[in-house]
This record gives structure tokens, C-alpha cells and sequence, in this order.
């Protein structure tokens, strides 16, 4: 997709939008080929071909069959999915170049037989974290001599946020309540409040996001835990610009996109050890924690809760890593950058 919610549909954006800059330089013009959107997303520029296949698996293999009817020398295929990349094969063997990108964990997993075999026909492949090659290399040793490019996303697009203020101290979580996806820290998070609430009797946990285990993790939950559901983007940017701070103590992201929303916003993040790492810097930018660690966990957000010094500090630095790390003019130095694409 590339206009949903979720991580890829950001990615896509991300990459379409730099593609789109180059057209008439670099590139002769941009087409999207989506498997589920519903329609045809505001983030593609007019000059954007864009064909949706509305959740059919064979009607998107065709688009591709389609394609390959004429040479296709000159055309390069970006794949955001692995589990897509068989759907570029007629393509290569007309002579297109193909790019995969590697996101998370659906890239942790030995590939099947068609996708092994695309991406060993792949012109380039790029990651979206280190953390990510590591464990996409773990999964498949055959493939341990492929060469992989780092290219982080950039920080998405802060939307005005509504204009009233969310009163109060809270720590505020972002994503999806997932029961094949319980790797995100809910958990973790409402299993310890009551403790953090020993030391900060007012403290709230605002979780932001839905999914089918939603009532289980609801049905967990104690005092001075608030669940927002799935929010509109006004909405969701009040919650991170009012946030005392962010936390997610995730195992298995693949870089963490929230991360860059909750920093942009001038709101310090607490994670876990692992692709945050390449995000946040310790004690510069927000903080660190291992994931299984209760009390370092603890002991993070009752900080942050309570010394306004750190906190402050803190979410200047994030401001400022997100701007000169993360922002627009350097996500399109990467990803010109792997595409080998001019600078000017």
C-alpha cells in the first residue's frame, strides 16, 4: 500500500516523493502499483501513474505480465515487500533492474523458493536498519554474500495538530495491538504501571492504536491506563506534542518510524535495545533500555516523569537528530544515493 497507516505505506511514500523529484532528470516517470488500496492515495503527485489491485494477488500478478508484453531495458522495479518480489520476475527477464527493500520482520524469515530466487536476479537490495540486515542474514545464510545498502527512512510528515492541549502527565504509546504482533511492549508497559504509579500517583498511559488484541490487553489494564483507539492524524500529533514522553519497549521492530513522530514532536523516547539504537542516542537524545529489564524500564519512566532538566534536554536533542538525520534533503541524499541517481 501507499496510503495506509501502517510502516510500508510510509516507506512508499517516502520513496515515491524523491522519485517524483527526479522525473525529467533522472528518471523518466514514476507508476505505483499497489496491492490494496482502496484508492488512489493524495501523497501521489498527478504525474503519477498509480493502478491498485484492491486486494487481489492474481490481478496484481498480471500489471506485471502486462508489462513485460514490451522490452523493458530502462525500467527499474522497486519491490517494498518481499513476499511481492516473484511479481517482478517477468520484468527482469525483459530486462528491468530490481531493487528490493528489506523492512522488518517479514524479512527475517528464510525466503521461499520464488523469492529466493528474485532476489538473487536483484540489481541492489537496501535495508532499512543494520539491525534489519542482521537478522534477514540470519535467517538466510545461503544468501550471506549479497551485498546490502543501509538506507533509513526519513521522519514522516508532522500534521497540524488539534488545537486543544491534552492536560496532565502521561506516556503515551503508539501502534497497533496486534495477538500475532505482541512484540510492540503493551505488555510490558501495563504489567509495570501500577509500580511507576507508586512513584508518580497521577502519572497516565495513554495507548493509541487498535487490533484484534485489544480487549485482552484492556482487560490487563489498571488504573491510569487510557486507551485512545485508533485516532485522526490532528488528533494523534496532539498526543505526541502533549506527551511528557514516548515509549515503546519493542523487540522486533525493523527501525521504528513512531520513534522520529514522538522526536519531531519534540517529545523524548524510551525503547528498547536493537533498531532504535540507530535512532535514538542514549542519554543524548532520549534513552535506552533492555526490553526485559523491569526495573530499568521502571526507573526510565519515573525519570522522565519527574526531572524536567533531563526531559527538556533531551527533546531539544531529538528535535534536532531528527532534523539533520531524518528529515527530507537527507532521505533524499540516501535514497539517491543507492539508486546512483545525480545529486543536482
Amino acid at each position: 500500500m501507499m496510503g495506509g497507516a501502517d510502516g510500508i505505506s510510509e516507506m512508499t511514500r517516502q520513496w515515491v516523493r524523491v522519485l517524483e523529484s527526479r522525473v525529467g532528470r533522472d528518471v523518466g516517470g514514476v507508476e505505483v502499483w499497489s496491492l490494496d488500496d482502496e484508492r488512489r492515495p493524495d501523497a501521489a503527485a498527478p504525474s503519477t501513474q498509480f493502478q491498485s489491485a484492491h486486494g487481489s494477488r492474481i490481478r496484481f500478478g498480471t500489471f506485471a505480465l502486462r508489462a513485460a508484453v514490451s522490452p523493458a531495458a530502462g525500467t527499474l522495479v522497486v519491490v517494498m515487500h518481499l513476499q511481492l518480489l516473484p511479481v517482478a520476475l517477468p520484468l527482469v527477464w525483459r530486462g528491468a533492474r530490481l531493487m528490493t527493500i528489506l523492512m522488518g520482520i517479514e524479512a527475517w524469515v528464510p525466503l521461499r523458493p520464488l523469492e529466493r530466487r528474485a532476489m538473487q536476479r536483484a540489481w541492489k537490495i537496501a535495508a532499512i536498519s543494520t539491525h534489519t540486515v542482521g537478522r534477514f542474514r540470519a535467517a538466510n545464510p545461503a544468501l550471506d554474500d549479497m551485498p546490502i545498502a543501509v538506507c533509513r527512512p526519513g521522519a514522516p510528515a508532522l500534521p497540524v495538530a488539534a488545537a486543544a492541549h491534552i492536560g496532565g502527565r502521561y506516556a503515551l504509546i503508539v501502534g497497533r495491538m496486534n495477538s500475532r504482533e505482541r512484540y510492540k511492549g503493551h505488555d510490558m508497559l501495563i504489567e509495570v504501571w501500577p509500580i511507576v504509579r507508586r512513584s508518580v500517583p497521577d502519572a497516565r498511559l495513554v495507548i493509541a492504536g487498535d487490533g484484534d488484541d485489544v480487549e485482552r490487553l484492556r482487560a490487563k489494564a489498571a488504573d491510569g491506563i487510557e486507551f485512545a483507539g485508533r485516532v485522526d492524524e490532528p488528533r494523534l500529533a496532539a498526543l505526541y506534542r502533549d506527551a511528557t514522553f514516548f515509549v515503546m519497549p519493542s523487540t522486533d521492530e525493523g527501525f521504528g518510524l513512531v520513534y522520529l513522530e514522538a522526536m519531531r514532536a519534540s517529545t523524548p523516547c524510551i525503547a528498547a535495545r536493537g533498531a532504535a539504537e540507530e535512532i535514538i542516542n542514549d542519554g543524548r537524545d532520549g534513552l535506552i533500555v533492555d526490553a526485559h529489564d523491569r526495573d530499568a524500564l521502571v526507573a526510565a519512566m519515573v525519570r522522565l516523569f519527574v526531572d524536567t532538566d533531563t526531559r527538556a534536554r533531551l527533546a531539544k536533542a531529538a528535535v534536532e537528530r531528527v532534523d539533520g538525520e531524518f528529515g527530507q534533503q537527507a532521505l533524499g541524499r540516501r535514497v539517491r544515493g543507492v539508486l546512483e541517481l545525480g545529486e543536482n
